[in-house]
């Protein structure tokens, strides 16, 4: 009974030593992190550490569990010399090692103390390190970062702009954002090794040996790369087609990689890669299959600076093909449509049909003539013309027209009321249907006493509505009088149209010319008759 007093009354006393031991530890590792020696950032873990790849080193703080009776709790930190000391157990050596195989060593070490209990050691909190970056980075330097880090985040760090300093530094980062390399960054290990840092290749394949994390006394350094030289191209049916940098011993795979794989449309047993000659004159393709490099049954192709490679891909005839329907319909909106085969009247019974307040006969169908990438082309290529003023001038109006696009000519109303199927059109995609409200009016302007909109009445004609607008002004010139048809926008003269809800009637002002118009007129008259005069008489004279 003595005997299990006194270990007890130990173990109470060894455990109140180990608190106040372990929070001594504690407060000097939380101390030391407070106060990194230049200020940087460290990103949120991006999940559970892995125990196989987290090297350990001093200032880590590590919780040793030993599950007896009493419990011991103990909160430790790596000492500067690379040991874990734990009460009553001893110094144990961890530095260097993952995270797995110091936890085996330092259970191994308790287990020869404490016969009974299961001991259990846990990474409570990364430790900092130091890291020297050079290079192409803003600001140069060491940086304090976590140990769970990785190269990218260190060299994220260097490119942060301080905000006093945003103005002087920013076209700095642009330059380095351009031409810093991200796949030949060198990193130098404390004991003098060195190892190339592809980051692009990281985020393609997530492998941690293209990213690692950082050690304590790492050197990192970041060159230029040559953008009109030292790349590689990857198009077609790939996810991310586009030119990335060359890194010594890339392969054909590893270039699909960068461009995160082949999409499902992606032809892999045609695939070209186009290589410039040694003088850069000429180029030659290689044309391979890809499924058969994959498979092992065909060698990888080592790649060359300004390689281009680019994946097949299979024909797909379906597309976003819409058309968009406005106005009057019960449901409007933008509806699918096939490839040149879907007609008018499908689409607005697709849509629910006319509303009672449509006016079908004004409906229009908007088309684009062309696209805005076609008319930005067109413009590029006048530049390279010899176009005199006019007609530079006349080009790019008639461009904004065809950019504008065109309404086709159709009568819904004669498609729908009197089953006219020649009115039914086909429609392309991107066609907008514009389905108006009725008129009642018709609505008369220009020289006119009261220009306004007039009560719509089926078969009067012109002087109808020009009677209800008051008649003409003393300036209407009379003879020019135009209907402008709602639906189409056409100019009509009022014998060749017969006039429709929502339609214009437009009255020009007569032309008034000064005293100095007619006098010019006459006095050119005049010269013409002398000159005519004059031939006629001199005919005479020679035929006497």
């Amino acid at each position: 009974m003595k005997l299990a007093a006194l270990l007890l009354m130990a173990c109470v006393t060894l455990q109140a030593q180990t608190k106040k031991s372990s929070d001594l530890f504690e407060e000097k590792a939380q101390s030391k992190i407070n106060v990194p020696l230049m200020p940087a950032t460290g990103p949120a873990l991006e999940g559970p550490i892995d125990a196989d790849k987290y090297i350990v080193g001093p200032s880590d703080v590590i919780a040793v569990n030993i599950w007896s009776t009493p419990p011991i709790n103990l909160n430790l930190t790596v000492t500067p010399e690379g040991t874990l000391i734990i009460p009553t157990v001893g110094e144990v050596k961890v530095a260097g090692m993952s995270l797995s195989e110091a936890k085996r060593v330092v259970i191994k070490e308790i287990g020869r103390k404490y016969l009974g209990g299961s001991p259990t050691v846990t990474l409570i909190f990364p430790r900092q390190l130091v890291v020297k970056i050079t290079g192409e980075v803003v600001i140069p330097g060491r940086y304090t970062l976590s140990a769970t880090d990785r190269i990218d985040n260190a060299i994220q760090a260097a490119n942060k702009i301080p905000q006093a300093d945003a103005d002087r530094l920013q076209p700095d980062l642009e330059k380095i954002q351009r031409l810093a390399s991200k796949r030949n960054i060198r990193l130098t290990h404390r004991d003098g090794k060195s190892v190339r840092v592809d980051i692009l290749k990281f985020y393609a394949s997530r492998q941690d040996y293209y990213n690692p994390y950082l050690l304590d006394g790492d050197e990192i350094f970041v060159p230029l790369f040559d953008e009109a030289k030292n790349v590689i191209g990857v198009y077609g049916a790939v996810n991310y087609p586009a030119r990335f940098e060359y890194a010594e011993g890339d392969s054909l795979l590893d270039a699909i990689e960068l461009a995160h794989g082949l999409t499902k449309k992606a032809v892999e047993d045609s695939v070209t890669i186009t290589r410039f000659a040694q003088d850069g004159l000429s180029v030659h393709d290689i044309n391979v299959k890809l499924n058969e490099i994959k498979a092992g049954r065909s060698p990888n192709i080592v790649l060359e600076p300004g390689d281009r490679i680019f994946v097949r891909q299979q024909y797909d005839p379906r597309g976003d093909y819409r058309v968009t329907v406005e106005g009057e319909v019960l449901y409007p909106g933008t509806y699918p449509i096939t490839r040149e085969n879907t007609r008018v009247s499908e689409v607005i019974r697709r849509a629910g049909g006319f509303t009672e307040f449509a006016a079908p006969r004004a409906a229009q169908i908007f088309r684009s003539s062309m696209s805005p990438a076609e008319v930005a082309q067109d413009r590029l290529l006048n530049g390279r013309g010899s176009m005199i003023p006019e007609d530079t001038t006349y080009f790019i109006l008639e461009n904004q027209i065809r950019l504008q696009g065109e309404v086709l000519s159709t009568d819904l109303e004669l498609l729908f009321m009197q089953k006219d199927s020649s009115q039914d059109v086909f429609l392309r995609s991107q066609d907008t249907i514009r389905i108006p409200s009725r008129k009642n009016t018709v609505y008369v302007f220009g020289q006119v006493m009261v220009p306004g909109g007039v009560q719509y009445v089926s078969g009067k004609n012109v002087e109808y509505y020009l009677d209800a607008a008051r008649g003409f002004t003393d300036n209407a010139q009379r003879g020019d009088v135009v209907i402008i048809k709602r639906s189409t926008r056409h100019w009509c003269s009022p014998s060749d149209t017969k006039i429709e809800e929502g339609d214009y009637v437009w009255v020009p002002r007569e032309v008034e010319r000064p005293a100095t118009y007619w006098l010019n007129i006459i006095g050119q008259s005049a010269s013409i008759i002398s000159v005519a005069l004059t031939g006629v008489i001199l005919v005479i004279q020679l035929t006497k």
